[in-house]
């Protein structure tokens, strides 16, 4: 009753209300009530006021000097608790009374009455946790943040235990504060007041995005990057994964940026970020490639294939940059890398497609081509492993069987030869040189028996290698010498006359003809007239066809490389026409047709077998020295 009926005397205006004017509004209120008060004893000098135990006052009678001097004493200390009591309650009063006021401030967007308002009420009554808070809401309207800031933890201070309530509230407010301070460019201030807000909520998405934008802006990209990759372990947003593709952009991790922006763009398709970075990447990776070509088309090789590489991780899902960087190394004679890039290529494109098959082409060409260099270095079994992988996607290619038959040959597995010679054939039935080579594996075989002593076997085989291929000499010389062991005279004599027509420099002939024409040269043996047929018979031979064949040569020339299909600037089509008009091929050990007038090859060499036991020269005159005095 008394506050209410004395709001006139509510102090002089003034922000801060110190404790003599609490005491100036408490003196005015006793007074009102007809009493004096004292500061010091705070008793009355005019009447005497009987309280009880609670304080309440009872009745008031007359009171005299010396019961004033005796009680007073007796009073003192219920008379300073009463007055305390009253003076908290009076001041709690006032600071409700002064919030409450302070709220109708507020709502009237008046914050600067409420501010003061609410400072009042908390000098009066500085325990409440719940001023402070009011005031720090007042100061965060008033974008005072640090004040506001301060207020609540003033708040917690004294109530400790609504931290766990206002916790949200408290880290929002850091959060934003760090959001003004980044819009100042303040990047630090900005940081810290992020990281405070963390400490509240240190699992807040929204929180833990801004403290890596705030790193970003300070360049602090490698702890960032971290950042990045742990909050995408728990969230998968496109936002998180576009940041990413930026950052490894940055550090020239242009394939996993490509991938990252692929992936913003799974979940989120209409996010302009990715869209540009994807445009981006799409234009440098077919700018690297136009330079690429350039650099092939003036044969600086390897400056294309560092250029194609960095189309090919600008851009890793097109098939065509990964199949030229292929040809390109191919044509370097790096097989291993371009095996795996023709390799890469068939997974990234479906089996319909034409950059599968030009892949697909130029990975069984590389293999016939390792295989040629492998064969070429005396690594037999390498080459046939090369070759059977090269037959197994492409089983129509007759140079596949052809190269992996003589590898077949050079390691004296001359039935496996045979076997890819006359699959070779049957593609390919017209083909000279196959039959050639397929008569040099009868050749082999007719060596093989006679070395073994059966000569009939060996007549047999050599006469299946003529009937191959009717013009090599070393074979007619090698069926006479059979012949002759046989004892079969007219007709070693015969197969001695068509040898020494072709060739008549072999050494194994001229021996042959010291035992068969005694004291007769070669020239007298062509011109009798016993002769004559047969000369006639091989002069018919010999006009009616000029091919021949040769033990087999490797060429250390690589093919050109089949470029990128349908391809629309003009210095790749260019190129991509001279190379089909060129040779897009299979390279073959036995490139072209020797004619007559090359010297006769040898039988062949075996790395098993010593190569002088297994030549026919070796052979013929070890049998002729052993055998000399029974041979008439």
């Amino acid at each position: 009753a008394v506050v209410s009926t004395q709001s006139g005397h509510y102090g002089r205006g003034d922000e801060n209300m110190d404790e003599l004017e609490i005491n100036d509004y408490l003196r005015r209120a006793l007074e009102s009530a007809g009493g004096q008060f004292s500061e010091l004893s705070l008793s009355y000098h005019d009447h005497e006021i009987e309280v009880d135990e609670s304080g309440t006052f009872l009745t008031e009678r007359p009171l005299t000097p010396k019961t004033a001097e005796r009680k007073a004493a007796a009073k003192c200390s219920i008379n300073i608790a009463n007055t305390d009591s009253k003076l908290k309650q009076i001041k709690g009063q006032k600071a409700a009374r002064l919030v409450g006021e302070a709220c109708e401030e507020m709502k009237n967007k008046s914050l600067l009455v409420a501010h003061a308002k609410l400072t009042k009420a908390i000098h009066m009554k500085g325990d409440n946790a719940n001023y402070y808070m009011l005031r720090g809401e007042c100061c965060l309207q008033l974008c005072e943040f640090n004040e506001c800031i301060t207020n609540y933890q003033h708040a917690i201070q004294i109530s400790p235990e609504i931290v766990n309530e206002w916790e949200d509230r408290l880290g929002y407010i850091h959060f934003l504060y760090s959001q003004i301070l980044y819009d100042e460019q303040d990047y630090h201030g900005a940081l810290k007041e992020v990281n405070n807000a963390l400490q509240y909520k240190p699992t807040k998405y929204s929180y833990l995005c801004r403290r890596i934008a705030y790193m970003f802006s300070l360049k602090q990209h490698k702890t960032c990057l971290e950042f990045v990759e742990k909050l995408l372990e728990r969230h998968e947003e496109a936002e998180l994964y576009v940041l990413r593709a930026r950052l490894n952009k940055l550090f020239g991790f242009i394939t996993k940026c490509f991938y990252d922006v692929h992936k913003a763009l799974e979940l989120d398709p209409e996010s302009g970020q990715a869209l540009d970075i994807v445009n981006e990447l799409n234009k440098s990776a077919e700018d690297c490639r136009s330079v690429a070509v350039n650099q092939a088309l003036n044969g600086n090789i390897t400056e294309a294939v560092n250029k194609i590489t960095v189309s090919i991780d600008t851009n890793p899902t097109v098939a065509e940059y990964t199949v030229f960087r292929g040809t390109l190394l191919r044509q370097q004679g790096q097989y291993d890398e371009a095996i795996d890039d023709f390799m890469r290529a068939l997974t990234k494109v479906s089996e319909s497609s034409k950059p599968y098959h030009d892949a697909l082409r130029q990975l069984v060409l590389t293999y016939n081509d390792f295989a040629i260099e492998c064969y070429t270095k005396g690594y037999y079994e390498e080459a046939i492993s090369l070759l059977d992988q090269a037959i197994k996607r492409e089983r129509n290619e007759k140079g596949f069987y052809m190269n992996r038959g003589d590898s077949f040959r050079m390691i004296s597995y001359l039935s496996f030869a045979l076997a890819d010679y006359q699959q070779a054939l049957e593609l390919d039935p017209h083909d000279w040189v196959i039959i050639s080579k397929i008569s040099l594996v009868h050749h082999q075989y007719g060596i093989k028996e006679y070395t073994n002593k059966r000569y009939a076997e060996a007549e047999k085989c050599f006469t299946t290698a003529i009937t191959c291929n009717s013009k090599i000499a070393q074979y007619y010389v090698s069926r006479a010498w059979s012949r002759f062991m046989q004892k079969h005279l007219p007709s070693a004599r015969a197969d001695l006359i068509r040898a020494l027509y072709l060739d008549s420099s072999i050494e194994e002939s001229v021996m042959l003809a010291a035992r068969l024409y005694p004291n007769q040269n070669i020239d007298s043996i062509l011109t009798a007239n016993s002769s004559q047929k047969i000369v006639n018979q091989m002069k018919e031979l010999v006009a009616g066809e000029t091919n021949s064949t040769e033990q087999v040569v490797l060429s250390s020339n690589t093919l050109a490389h089949e470029p990128l299909a349908e391809e629309n600037i003009a210095q790749f089509t260019s190129w991509m026409e001279n190379y089909k008009a060129s040779n897009n091929t299979v390279k073959t050990v036995l490139q072209t047709r020797p004619s007559l007038s090359q010297p006769v090859p040898k039988v062949l060499a075996h790395s098993k077998i010593d190569q002088r036991e297994n030549s026919t020269c070796g052979w013929m005159r070890k049998y002729f020295n052993s055998q000399a005095n029974s041979v008439k």
